[in-house]
């Protein structure tokens, strides 16, 4: 029997990413880094068998998406349930000036606790329950396939959590880093947090 494999790619990196700023769904671009990350990804994937690739529709997981879709000639299909966590107002701060407004903000994010993004935000559960909802009817439409799903750092390692039924446990994983989940009654984390280019 042939499993259903998933591919989840984190998109390259932005300017906010390397200035350590909350993006959430802020529609911010891959920076020059970015880019040449989403080549390198485009030269590590092109000769695996893809079926299809959804992304993200936010700009920087869509470029990411069409780069490395073009060599296997597939649609990309935008789905925004598979965009990052919506920070709120909190949008464009860094980590220090999140914990000026919101002096628990690493306590919580450390032990996991599910709290709201600023007033305007949105929480984990939140986020994991219409993202995971995109990943399981991308599984059922091609079971048996292999699937390219490029999505966010903080998303990423929730809804692999999530699909798999496993506790959180998974750290956020880097720009241009891929995770494999075999499916079947059981799935299988082959590999998470992998750079996608070759290594020297």
């Amino acid at each position: 029997m042939t499993h259903t494999k998933l591919v989840f790619l984190r998109h390259g990196r932005t300017e906010w990413n390397e200035l350590g700023k909350l993006q959430g769904q802020a529609d911010v671009e891959l920076d020059e880094v970015g880019e040449r990350q989403a080549g390198e990804a485009a030269q590590f994937f092109a000769d695996w068998d893809f079926e299809a690739c959804y992304t993200s529709d936010l700009k920087r997981a869509l470029r990411t998406a069409h780069m490395v879709a073009e060599p296997h000639r597939l649609d990309v299909v935008p789905d925004a349930r598979l965009r990052e966590i919506n920070v709120g107002s909190w949008s464009g701060m860094t980590t220090a000036e999140v914990i000026r407004v919101f002096p628990g903000f690493i306590d919580f994010y450390t032990h996991g606790v599910d709290f709201q993004r600023s007033a305007t935000g949105e929480t984990l559960a939140e986020m994991t329950a219409r993202a995971l909802e995109s990943v399981r009817e991308i599984a059922e439409r091609h079971k048996g396939q292999q699937v390219l799903i490029v999505t966010h750092g903080l998303l990423l390692s929730k809804v692999v959590s999530a699909f798999m039924g496993i506790d959180d446990i998974l750290s956020i994983p880097g720009n241009i880093t891929y995770s494999l989940v075999i499916g079947g009654e059981k799935p299988r984390l082959a590999t998470y947090n992998t750079p996608a280019r070759q290594l020297p």
